[in-house]
């Protein structure tokens, strides 16, 4: 059976770069003084700004070259389609200059430590970027000056009492990139939306940002402007209803990434323990859409597991602004989302309707040369059901690499190095459930599956598991059920008491746990059915708990089982009652797979999907 293990990596705080908005007219391309142009070193003046031409897919080794299209990213001063490491800039040193846009030197507040490496878990360990707008005019009261729409500046937005400049922010790691670097020139029918790369973390200084502040005059100029931690913050609000309401969309080749919301105090651009105590954020563990954040989700330190290490939760405090961020991640990060409409409310039908859709999830799970990789996970949103893609080297996690790519709720095997003993070596998969770490509920689909369900209460279990693909190694195809005597109160790493197998494919040379203990025929198919008590867990953890296995009689590949399509897996779950597993259990997990001894590249699961219904 699978466990999944958790790392941690301590982190050190560490300072943000941020860039705002104002209706200050100083430092802009209006208000210099000296009429000089100066970046940091390593940094080069264009018409958006200051920038690294080595990564800002904006200005891609020149000035004015714009990544778009097929190509996206900035790689090395080169348009790619994927999104590479990038040169190293500059960033957070030196003096802003008063030229065209400003420098990208201003200092924002603390990022402070987040939790990253956890095993599947968040994607990434820094904490919340500071945005930071520079003061609008009012200091941190009412903003005032709202009362005709019509004169709103380019790049100001409203929704509701809420009005103000949208900005864009990015840590000071030297590499992280933003386009666009301000919505000036944005149609105001358009969605607000951004993409770039989050610069791999060694210092975890790595953050993009969007933000919005929430009462600031429409007197303010919402041009590019860098951020001046020494200054107050924009104008305040204390907001309300109970709540963040957003409708926003994941693009580009990889959906993946972690997205955040921060709730952004008057004093929270700046660094220290002012700012610290003036910033909460919250993860959006959602995929996409329109989802509902509690104010009661934002603490200071919200990418921490414990209630204690996250802080005090948000209690009204005013704010200036509505952030939303990627934090970083060990290796490189692209990301690419529209912010279609927020509200303040108590629901997600309070979020606006907006021009972008929702379109197919996909990106990459695993790789070589990381722990993390080896129990990489991505959630997807299908049918309004949520899916987990799972790369998971359990049994020889030093010595196996797999690489899975995934649309929506399928997945295809394109590298699998490594072998296993008795055990498989892995198991990628797709699963619902709350297997292993969640990091703070992005990783379970809790919202969506009815789980955990005493097994007397199912109606049925409607699933499909197709699958194709040939490999020259062992593998088989399988469901694996997870089943517990009550209902789990705290986090589990693997089964607790009870399993349940479903073996679409027999690979010669291997055999499920036990013996063969008769015959069952289920879902227009005849099983054998094997029985036993499973064995050590990885961890070293002997849990004799009962695996029941239905296993297809006809070895490697059958056509019928290839295409296993409507099906109520109830069925053998209740089949297996003559075997220890009781109605009284409580079904926790479901995934599908392939349990991988050697192998594995061409694999493909087509689709999976479970839907667990209440009587």
């Amino acid at each position: 059976m699978k466990k999944i293990f958790g790392w941690f990596v301590g982190l050190t705080s560490v300072l943000a770069v941020g860039w705002g908005c104002s209706s200050a007219t100083t430092g802009g391309p209006d208000g210099g003084s000296d009429g000089s142009s100066q970046c940091a070193i390593g940094q080069t003046l264009c018409a958006t700004g200051c920038t690294v031409l080595a990564s800002d897919p904006m200005n891609c080794g020149t000035c004015g070259n714009v990544c778009q299209g097929a190509t996206p990213y900035c790689s090395n001063s080169v348009c790619s389609m994927t999104a590479g490491g990038g040169s190293p800039g500059v960033g957070g040193a030196g003096n802003p200059g008063p030229g065209a846009g400003g420098t990208a030197t201003g200092v924002g507040g603390d990022a402070g430590p987040g939790a990253g490496g956890a095993i599947g878990g968040d994607t990434g360990g820094s904490g919340p970027g500071v945005g930071g707008s520079a003061p609008g005019a009012g200091g941190s009261g009412d903003g005032g000056g709202n009362s005709d729409p019509g004169s709103d500046p380019p790049g100001y937005w409203r929704y509701g009492d809420w009005h103000g400049c949208a900005w864009t922010g990015v840590g000071k790691d030297g590499q992280t990139s933003i386009a666009p670097q301000d919505f000036v020139s944005k149609p105001p029918a358009d969605a607000y939306c951004v993409k770039g790369v989050v610069g791999a973390e060694p210092m975890y200084q790595s953050v993009a940002l969007l933000g919005f502040n929430v009462n600031e005059p429409n007197t303010a100029s919402c041009a590019y402007k860098p951020v001046d931690p020494s200054s107050d913050g924009p104008p305040s609000v204390v907001p309300t209803a109970t709540g963040i309401a957003v409708d926003f969309v994941k693009q580009g080749a990889d959906t993946g990434f972690t997205l955040r919301i921060q709730l952004q105090g008057p004093n929270g651009h700046k660094e220290g323990a002012a700012g610290e105590a003036d910033r909460w954020c919250a993860t959006i563990d959602e995929v996409q859409g329109k989802v509902f954040v509690p104010y009661s989700s934002f603490t200071p330190k919200c990418w921490e597991t414990s209630a204690a290490a996250k802080g005090t939760p948000y209690a009204n405090q005013p704010i200036s602004a509505v952030v939303f961020l990627v934090p970083g991640s060990p290796d490189d990060t692209p990301y690419d989302f529209c912010v279609n409409g927020f509200a303040y409310g108590s629901s997600a039908a309070d979020a606006p309707d907006g021009p972008v859709q929702v379109g197919d999830q996909k990106g990459t799970v695993g790789g070589s040369g990381s722990d993390d990789l080896d129990f990489d996970r991505k959630k997807v949103l299908v049918n309004g059901h949520n899916y987990i893609i799972q790369n998971n080297n359990w049994g020889n996690p030093s010595g196996s690499d797999c690489i899975l790519n995934y649309v929506n709720n399928s997945f295809s095997v394109t590298q699998c190095t490594g072998t296993g003993a008795d055990a498989p070596a892995a198991f990628p998969s797709i699963y619902i459930g709350n297997n292993g770490n969640t990091a703070n509920g992005v990783f379970s689909t809790k919202s969506t599956d009815n789980m955990p369900i005493q097994i007397s209460q199912i109606q049925s279990i409607d699933s499909s598991f197709r699958y194709s693909g040939q490999s020259g190694g062992q593998y088989n195809a399988c469901y694996d059920i997870w089943f517990a005597n009550s209902p789990p109160n705290q986090e589990y790493q693997d089964g607790i008491d009870g399993f349940v197998m479903i073996w679409l494919r027999d690979p010669s040379e291997k055999q499920a746990i036990g013996s063969k203990m008769g015959t069952a025929d289920i879902a227009g198919m005849t099983w054998d059915i094997w029985v036993g008590p499973r064995g050590p867990s990885p961890g070293g953890v002997y849990n004799s708990a009962p695996v029941v296995s239905f296993v297809n009689p006809q070895e490697d590949n059958d056509s019928r089982a290839q295409n296993f399509v409507n099906k109520n897996i109830l069925e053998f779950i209740t089949a297996a009652s003559s075997y220890g597993i009781s109605s009284n259990m409580y079904l926790t997990d479901i995934f599908g797979g392939f349990e991988i001894w050697s192998g594995g590249a061409g694999l493909k699961v087509d689709e999976f999907k479970a839907i667990v219904n209440k009587k």
